[in-house]
């Protein structure tokens, strides 16, 4: 069934790869006066969306400054916007004849909130998406972790980070078994280990369009952290973390160096 929102703030967390409407931003970094430094930089957005009965609040996303080849700068822009950009067409999208009648001339309002993962070569973020619905209703929406690498230009999907053993089904036990979180109430949820369908976006719910991928990996300068996040409102926000050592067979071997080289950037 698909999620209604109440008229509080529903947590959200994943990849999405839809990239919709941009507006004004502003960085909260620089370096000099005024000169944006290189690298990831939060930014927000205030804008408004009237076809979709949205307005954005003080909503955070990634954007990358400094790279020198502007095809890959906007490919990486619009991947670290898209947990952002998913949720304003979500809303839109989903909302009923009905609920759209009641919101009369007052639109839902959502924040992202961004927790910075890695910030070096390998840029991994994850986006906390937040919603003030302008109809009454309950529900909540995904927290969604986006990583890209800079030197190649591209978002890093599952198959690039871990290796073909790991995404079958023996190795994703594997995986679960050695992430450390709250696996009671994992259980009590009556939740299985996750597939390699998980790990991918698509139509849940009978919703129009595709909700970002309820399993989803964040990286940190602690180590990994898998993401399970989807709309709802019951069973449906679980974070499970393991240092970097403990998962080391588990990921590539031409990546997981690159892991730790940017897990100690400053």
């Amino acid at each position: 069934m698909r999620a209604r929102l109440k008229g509080v703030l529903a947590v959200a967390a994943v990849a999405a790869t839809v990239a919709g409407a941009s507006g004004c931003s502003s960085s909260d970094g620089a370096k000099g006066r005024g000169r944006p430094a290189d690298g990831p930089l939060v930014e927000q957005d205030n804008t408004s969306h009237p076809e979709q009965k949205v307005q954005l609040k003080n909503a955070q996303y990634v954007k990358i400054a400094g790279l020198p080849d502007a095809a890959a700068a906007k490919r990486l822009d619009q991947a670290l916007r898209s947990p952002l950009d998913w949720a304003v067409q979500w809303a839109g999208a989903t909302l009923l004849k009905e609920q759209r009648a009641e919101c009369g001339g007052r639109s839902s309002v959502i924040q992202t909130n961004v927790r910075m993962g890695l910030r070096g070569e390998v840029v991994s973020v994850a986006n906390a998406i937040q919603m003030v619905p302008c109809y009454d209703g309950e529900g909540g929406l995904p927290t969604v972790p986006v990583t890209v690498d800079l030197k190649a230009g591209k978002v890093l999907e599952p198959e690039d980070l871990f290796t073909s053993k790991t995404l079958g089904e023996d190795g994703l036990k594997k995986l679960f078994d050695r992430l450390s979180g709250p696996k009671d109430d994992w259980t009590d949820c009556e939740l299985e280990v996750p597939q390699r369908k998980d790990f991918s976006a698509g139509k849940r719910d009978g919703d129009p369009i595709e909700s970002p991928a309820p399993a989803g990996v964040l990286f940190t300068p602690q180590g990994m952290e898998l993401i399970w996040s989807t709309t709802g409102t019951d069973c449906n926000n679980f974070t499970f973390t393991a240092p970097y050592s403990k998962v080391k067979d588990l990921i590539k071997p031409e990546i997981y160096p690159r892991l730790l080289a940017a897990a100690g950037a400053k």
